[in-house]
């Protein structure tokens, strides 16, 4: 299968689209809140989920869609844009990066919403801060490489964002880093392959494409520089030792399963999440299925502590895990 099917596809699985409803509320100047732990009331749907803590957590979707969770409520804030949003991160709670398509970056200063960059032809799916003078956005550049698209990079460096070199890659769906200097994105190589870029995008230390040889990948979360896990294309997640690439016990996923989001705290608590509303617990010893309660495909998952997970997807879906079981 084409590497432009499989992104459609993907899409379409997420229901990802732009409606009216979302647009409207986004494009409102008031607010509007909900209790936590239910399910949003707006079609949108949610793309991404970060938070700095328990009381400021942040997800993203389409048509522009931003929502805020205080510890209480969940609120919907203006962003001023109505393309989808797919990517957030931050290094505190006044500074918040948003991807999305036409190479959209939004930024969060802690009061307002800003649009930073924008770039035609291209989609930025993830991003990634390590601190307010250094973040990585990827994704694809579609009037790019052999084929019709590549993947594309872009940094943040305390002042402006700055194109990257992405190598040999047809789109890259996914960056994580321990530091500065270890930076991991994941995506596809031209051949359909998987493709894992590590390094800092420095001269000294530049990215280096050879770690990783298997499938294509989506997701990449570690609790380490040698505890990182991947998630490939309807396959098991793999593990990063240091040295090894594995699959761990239970790592198999059900037929058609396709693992969208991966997070943690820690080398014994991670979570993936797909679609039909799956999601899969590793407790360091091995990965277990988890009752959601719903099939809604999930998108993303963030945790801040073992006890205090969310993830997020299509239709407005919002799940928190308390220790115990997901509540919707």
């Amino acid at each position: 299968m084409s590497h432009t099917v499989r992104t459609v596809q993907v899409k379409r699985d997420l229901a990802f689209a732009v409606v009216a409803g979302a647009a409207l509320l986004v494009s409102c100047g008031s607010s509007t809140t909900v209790p936590a732990g239910s399910t949003f009331p707006t079609t949108a749907d949610l793309r991404a989920v970060w938070g700095s803590g328990p009381d400021d957590v942040w997800s993203v979707g389409s048509g522009g869609t931003i929502v805020h969770f205080d510890g209480r409520t969940w609120t919907l804030r203006a962003s001023g844009t109505t393309e989808n949003l797919t990517g957030i991160s931050g290094s505190s709670p006044a500074d918040v990066w948003v991807t999305g398509d036409k190479g959209t970056i939004l930024h969060w200063n802690g009061k307002s919403w800003s649009k930073a960059w924008t770039t035609p032809d291209t989609e930025l799916l993830a991003v990634w801060a390590n601190t307010p003078t250094d973040a990585w956005a990827v994704g694809i550049d579609w009037a790019g490489g052999l084929g019709g698209s590549s993947g594309y990079v872009v940094h943040w460096n305390g002042s402006s964002w700055q194109d990257a070199d992405a190598l040999a890659s047809s789109s890259l769906w996914s960056v994580w880093a321990s530091g500065p200097d270890d930076v991991w994105m994941v995506g596809d190589r031209p051949q359909d392959d998987g493709l894992v870029l590590r390094g800092a995008g420095t001269s000294a230390n530049p990215f280096d494409a050879s770690i990783y040889t298997g499938p294509e990948l989506r997701g990449i979360w570690g609790a380490s520089a040698t505890d990182v896990w991947v998630s490939p294309y309807q396959r098991a997640v793999q593990h990063w030792d240091g040295s090894t690439w594995t699959t761990r016990p239970g790592s198999s996923m059900p037929t058609g399963a396709q693992i969208f989001g991966i997070g943690g705290t820690a080398p014994n608590d991670a979570w993936a999440v797909g679609t039909d509303g799956v999601a899969f617990h590793y407790d360091g010893d091995a990965w277990s299925t988890v009752p959601t309660g719903t099939t809604n495909p999930l998108a993303a998952v963030w945790a801040d502590s073992p006890d205090d997970v969310w993830a997020v997807g299509s239709g407005g879906t919002v799940l928190r895990w308390d220790g115990s079981a997901w509540r919707h």
